[in-house]
């Protein structure tokens, strides 16, 4: 019997099947990238503590009070995504104007992604085929011409994984409206960054767009970006629409006029119509 569905299963049936493909290898200078030791996901982390905070950084990690002048600015607790992922800014912070946290510096960023298992329940090996689409959100740190940080909050407008092609492609928007708490307008578009079907990773380099508020100039400053997602074979052959992704980038240095360090993270939509 020939197999059927958007996903091939290697060995299906009596045959041999596809062989397995190798998956892509993925470069991100500025983002680590390694499976944790206490729950197997996958991590991207950006480290920006100098010597100094190490003991800052490092009770994060040993003791849940929080020190003064210090948090974790997003604390990811929502129930659709608490199984899948971990996301974490450790931030110094200080009063604002009107009573709210002004984020100072950002000392690490985290984003871990539960497994991406192709294992099938008969023994074999998932090929994913076709398209997976995702939305969610995503929040930027940035800063003109070394001037204070500023917090943009926004959209992962849309996620594209392609299996046939390897690829993924991104949307990443924050607007500029101080009424949301977003004090910076930035857009990530890119189409094609390498996508490794064996561990669901995917990143490489990236563009950043940013408009002034001042006098409407554009900007587009480069960088890198990584990500993960997560998956198994309930997801993979669409049993079900559970599959989530995050990641973090990394935007121009500290020496030019725009800079930028954010993360995005999601879960997976129906096909479009």
């Amino acid at each position: 019997m020939a197999c059927a569905g958007l996903v091939l299963l290697t060995g299906c049936g009596s045959g041999t099947g596809p062989a397995p493909r190798e998956g892509k290898a993925i470069t991100t200078p500025g983002i680590v990238s390694y499976k944790t030791g206490h729950n197997g996901y996958s991590r991207a982390r950006i480290e920006a503590a100098g010597a100094e905070d190490a003991a800052i950084v490092a009770q994060f990690d040993t003791d849940p009070t929080t020190p003064a002048g210090y948090r974790n600015i997003i604390e990811l607790t929502e129930a659709r995504y608490r199984e899948t992922m971990f996301i974490e800014v450790i931030a110094e912070v200080a009063p604002d104007t009107d009573s709210t946290e002004r984020v100072v510096r950002v000392l690490r960023m985290t984003a871990d992604q539960a497994p991406f298992d192709l294992r099938a329940r008969d023994g074999s090996t998932l090929q994913p085929t076709g398209q997976f689409y995702f939305r969610g959100e995503a929040e930027v740190y940035a800063s003109r011409d070394g001037g204070e940080l500023l917090r943009g909050r926004g959209e992962l407008v849309n996620l594209t994984v392609n299996f046939d092609t390897e690829t993924v492609s991104i949307n990443i928007r924050t607007p500029f409206d101080p009424s949301l708490g977003s004090a910076v307008e930035t857009e990530i578009t890119a189409l094609a960054l390498p996508f490794s079907v064996m561990t669901g990773q995917f990143g490489g380099t990236v563009f950043m767009t940013t408009r002034s508020e001042v006098d409407g100039a554009i900007l587009s400053v480069a960088g890198v970006l990584l990500g993960h997602m997560s998956g198994n074979e309930a997801g993979l052959t669409r049993l079900v629409e559970n599959l989530t992704t995050s990641g973090l980038f990394t935007i121009g240095t500290a020496g030019e006029p725009f800079s930028a360090r954010g993360v995005f993270w999601g879960g997976q939509l129906n096909p479009p119509s």
